[in-house]
C-alpha cells in the first residue's frame, strides 16, 4: 500500500493547524474527507487544502472506505467515534487523552486487537524519533524499574477558565475552542496533560500502575489545575507525577521523566527531545534525535497513521499503553476526590 486512504474526525483548532495540513502535504498518504457536523468550519478548512470532501457523519465517512480516521474531537466523544471506526475495520488515530474512562479505553483496545487494526493515540513526543531510543534506554539499560519521577507543567489554566464561558466551542478553525475542555467534555489538567506524561510512562517502561494516591487543586474552577499523585506500578516499582496549568505566565513549563533502575538512570526531556542515559558503569549516553525538524513534531502523529497502516512503521504510540494512561487518570482523580488509595484498573489480556 502506497498511499492509505486517510480522513479526519473534527475540524477544530488542533486538527486544523497540524492534522490535516501535514496529511495534505504528505505524499505516504491520501487525505480523503474531513467529517465535522459543523460543516461550514469544514468546508473552510477543506479549501486551503484543494477541496477535500466534507461530510457532517461518521456514518457518512465510514462509506468511503478510508483505510484510517484521525479523531480530533472533544475527549467525551472519542469512544463513540472510534468504536465505530474500529468495528468497520479502520485503523485509528484518536487524540489524546484515549478515553476518560478505563471501561471505554480497554473496549477501543479490545475492538482493535479482534479486528487486528490499528489504534494509536496522538501523544506528540512518543512520535519523535528520540523517543525510541530512550525506550530502548529504559526497558533493557537500566536493569530493574526501581522508581519514576514524572513532571509536565504547562500553561492551560487560561484554557480551563475561558471553557467556563464558552458552552458550545462555536468559532473559526484557527480559534482553540475552550468550550471543549469544559468539565461536560472531559477537561482539566489530567485528561489534557497530565495524560501526556502518563501515556509515555506507560510506554516507556511497558508496566501498568497499580495502585494510587493523589490530590489535586481546582483554584475556584469547574476542574483540576494542579494534580499530584503517588503510585505503585504491577511489580512493585514507585513513582509520583505532578502537572500543573498555571506554569504559562511564569515560564516554567517542563515536561520531563526520570526512570531509574538497579542499573542505571535515565533522564528525558519532552520539550527539547533529548535524554541522558547514565549506565551502571559510569558511561553517560545522551540521546537526542535530528536537531531539525521537518515537518514539526506535532504534524507526526497523524504521517506515521500512514505509514503504521501502510506496513512503513511499528506504532509508536499503542493503544494498550494509552488505555493504561486512561485507567491510572480515572484513578488518580478518584483517589483525589476520595481522598484513598485507589487500585488502577488493569487491563485484560489481548483479545483475537
Amino acid at each position: 500500500m502506497d498511499a492509505p486512504r486517510i480522513a479526519v474526525v473534527g475540524t477544530g483548532w488542533w486538527a486544523a493547524n497540524h492534522h490535516i495540513p501535514s496529511l495534505a502535504a504528505y505524499e505516504g498518504a491520501e487525505l480523503v474527507a474531513l467529517c465535522d457536523p459543523r460543516t461550514d468550519r469544514a468546508r473552510e478548512v477543506a479549501e486551503r487544502h484543494g477541496g477535500v470532501r466534507v461530510v457532517a457523519d461518521v456514518a457518512d465517512l465510514l462509506d468511503l472506505r478510508p483505510d484510517g480516521v484521525v479523531v480530533a474531537t472533544p475527549h467525551v466523544t472519542h469512544h463513540e467515534i472510534a468504536s465505530a471506526a474500529l468495528d468497520a475495520g479502520v485503523a485509528v488515530l484518536v487524540e489524546k487523552p484515549l478515553t476518560t474512562t478505563a471501561a471505554d479505553a480497554f473496549d477501543l483496545v479490545a475492538r482493535s486487537e479482534r479486528r487486528g487494526v490499528p489504534l494509536a493515540v496522538g501523544y506528540t513526543d512518543q512520535y519523535a524519533p528520540v523517543s525510541r531510543l530512550v525506550r530502548d534506554a529504559v526497558q533493557e539499560g537500566i536493569g530493574e524499574l526501581v522508581q519514576v519521577i514524572a513532571e509536565f507543567s504547562s500553561g492551560t489554566q487560561g484554557l480551563f477558565a475561558a471553557a467556563e464561558q464558552d458552552d458550545d466551542g462555536e468559532g473559526a478553525a484557527e480559534d482553540q475552542h475552550p468550550g471543549t475542555y469544559g468539565a461536560d467534555q472531559g477537561g482539566g489538567q489530567a485528561h489534557t496533560q497530565l495524560t501526556h506524561v502518563m501515556g509515555m510512562v506507560c510506554w516507556m517502561t511497558g508496566v501498568e500502575v497499580a495502585e494510587v494516591a493523589a490530590f489535586t487543586n481546582h483554584r475556584g474552577q469547574e476542574v483540576d489545575v494542579d494534580d499530584a499523585a503517588s503510585f505503585r506500578f504491577a511489580g512493585g516499582a514507585t513513582g509520583v507525577v505532578t502537572s500543573t496549568g498555571t506554569a504559562g505566565e511564569s515560564g516554567g513549563e517542563q515536561h520531563r521523566i526520570r526512570y531509574l533502575g538497579t542499573h542505571g538512570v535515565v533522564d528525558q526531556d519532552m520539550l527539547t527531545g533529548r535524554a541522558t542515559w547514565r549506565r551502571g558503569d559510569g558511561v553517560v549516553v545522551e540521546l537526542r534525535g535530528p536537531e531539525e525538524e521537518d515537518p514539526p513534531r506535532t504534524w507526526l502523529p497523524a504521517r506515521v497513521l500512514a505509514d503504521v497502516v501502510a506496513g512503513r512503521t511499528e506504532n509508536p504510540a499503542p493503544g494498550r499503553a494509552g488505555a493504561a494512561a486512561a485507567a491510572f487518570v480515572e484513578s488518580m482523580l478518584t483517589a483525589a476526590r476520595e481522598r484513598a488509595v485507589v487500585r488502577v484498573p488493569q487491563l485484560p489480556p489481548r483479545a483475537g
